[in-house]
């Protein structure tokens, strides 16, 4: 049978197999997120401490400063060739009090699989929130705080956009290399409730679960 770019035959909807073809939000690929499992270090020195978050069923992990966790992002198939991706903190307090900053530092290596590479040399980029006062960081608020991790053109602190593809390995180390001042709280520190990748999908995966992922 021909290829129908437009078929639909009851509930099959035929769409082509070539890289960064897919369903579009409007005109561009939707976003999705590669959720993070924030793992502390189990051993010290360096390890964040578990705590009541409010009330006392949900456990946060608070990270202080030096404090460190890692991670491992898998890229998935419906991937979008060619789309930067964004790293995003998700953290919280339970302070009456806060001032100063929050400064996560990261070592992030990548690398195709399929025993097509090696990892590299990590990169190091920086997330950085400043934190004045309880206004403007309140009690238990929900906060994302995101940066650009990948670029076409990156820069020393970035990843190769041109390099990431399904099935790669993104390889996170985290530390939180400053924390605020944080006074009224549970443990007097930043709870780190999870770390995630924003990145675009085509909305459908590939052909071949391989290389070649698109054909032919």
């Amino acid at each position: 049978m021909s290829y129908d770019p437009f078929s639909l035959n009851a509930d099959t909807l035929n769409l082509p197999k070539t890289a960064g073809k897919g369903i579009l939000v409007d005109t561009g690929y939707g976003w999705k997120d590669i959720i993070g499992d924030v793992s502390p270090k189990p051993l010290a020195p360096n390890a964040a401490i578990q705590a009541a978050f409010i009330g006392g069923q949900y456990l946060a992990w608070f990270y202080g400063a030096g404090d460190k966790c890692q991670m491992v992002f898998h890229m998935p198939h419906d991937y979008a060739p060619g789309t930067d991706l964004h790293i995003h903190l998700h953290w919280a307090h339970n302070g009456t009090a806060i001032s100063g900053s929050l400064v996560a530092t990261f070592g992030i290596t990548y690398a195709k699989g399929h025993n097509q590479a090696n990892f590299p040399v990590e990169v190091v980029p920086i997330i950085t929130v400043s934190t004045p006062d309880i206004t403007t960081i309140p009690q238990y608020r929900h906060r994302i705080d995101e940066i650009q991790l990948s670029s076409s053109t990156p820069t020393a602190a970035q990843l190769n956009t041109t390099l990431l593809e399904p099935d790669g390995l993104i390889l996170v180390g985290m530390a939180t290399t400053t924390v605020p001042t944080i006074t009224g709280g549970s443990t007097n520190l930043p709870a780190i409730l999870t770390c995630d990748l924003h990145y675009q999908s085509t909305n459908i995966g590939t052909l071949n679960k391989a290389p070649n992922f698109y054909g032919p």
